[in-house]
């Protein structure tokens, strides 16, 4: 009995090196490739300690212990198949998120999910297709993520929705995930009203996800953009915008955003400034001392408004 256990140890661990031979080969670039043989190879180890304790001489003397050790192990490709899942969930992530290569992710989630449907490829899956802007085809993802029970996939379901113009529904899942104190949701309520013009609730909604985040870069960004873009109050909208200087943002970016896109007068920008510094919009604010922000005088105006665009035509 002892030496089929050894064959046992031997198989599985066979069959782990053929596991590394299987997946390797997709992977062209060299530093996540030997990343994932080191995955590899770590599993290999935990699993060979994990058998080399089942196979303890105790263990021969227990017949029900070892009836289990059998049923458990009876199906060898089963036993992998838990590997090959995890690897794969591996595999997509940082596909995604340190190549952007959103297809080849997509095609390692599917994979894993075809093994063993989870939570955490659901979202990965909810999360890869909506940078894809496949807003339709995240639905069932998203969904699938939270009947499988993860309540951030709540947000995704709504950011769905939101992508295929169906606010209504958008604003049901956005408000599920506030309830649940998910992070971002009011930010995605916000963003909901907005696209139904209806700016009263929409404004709260913004207000309260920078109440629930600050420095939320996210929200303070859309925040922003809803004062200047949905209700034209250019003052209020640079006023967050230039608060944010050095404390989200870097001024580089705020300098780009008001006076290359938005274009916000001269006049404006400089009234916007003291209204952030006098008026607590903000748990914090910005003040010109030793350096300029760089935009709030004629010159530094026309300075940034001509180098944004130069680099814009030159595209």
């Amino acid at each position: 009995m002892k030496k089929n256990y050894f064959i046992l140890l031997f198989f599985v661990l066979i069959v782990l090196s053929f596991l590394y031979i299987e997946v390797t080969p997709y992977i062209k670039d060299k530093k996540l490739k030997d990343q994932i043989k080191k995955e590899l190879l770590l599993k290999e180890a935990i699993e060979k300690k994990r058998l080399s304790n089942l196979i303890k001489p105790k263990y021969e003397k227990d017949k029900e212990k070892r009836s289990k050790i059998w049923y458990v192990y009876q199906d060898y490709n089963s036993a992998t198949q838990l590997y090959k899942y995890d690897i794969a969930t591996e595999i997509a992530r940082a596909y995604y998120e340190q190549l952007q290569n959103y297809e080849k992710a997509m095609e390692w989630i599917e994979y894993s999910n075809s093994i063993v449907p989870t939570a955490e490829n659901s979202r990965q899956a909810c999360i890869v297709l909506q940078n894809m802007k496949k807003f339709e085809e995240s639905i069932s993802w998203c969904t699938q993520g939270h009947e499988l029970g993860d309540d951030l996939s709540l947000l995704g379901i709504a950011l769905a929705y939101r992508g295929v113009k169906n606010y209504e529904e958008a604003l049901n899942w956005a408000f599920i995930a506030n309830e649940k104190q998910i992070p971002g949701s009011a930010d995605v309520i916000g963003l909901a009203y907005s696209a139904l013009s209806d700016y009263v609730n929409a404004e709260k909604w913004f207000l309260q996800a920078i109440k629930d985040d600050p420095k939320d870069s996210r929200a303070l960004n859309n925040l922003i953009s809803f004062y200047i873009e949905d209700l034209n109050d250019k003052i209020r909208g640079a006023a967050y915008a230039i608060a944010s200087v050095n404390n989200v943002f870097p001024a580089h970016t705020i300098g780009d955003f008001l006076v290359g896109i938005h274009q916000i007068p001269l006049e404006d920008l400089q009234k916007a400034y003291e209204l952030q510094l006098n008026t607590p919009i903000l748990p914090y604010k910005y003040e010109e001392k030793e350096r300029r922000l760089g935009f709030l005088n004629e010159k530094d105006y026309k300075s940034v408004l001509e180098r944004y665009i130069k680099r814009n035509t030159t595209k």
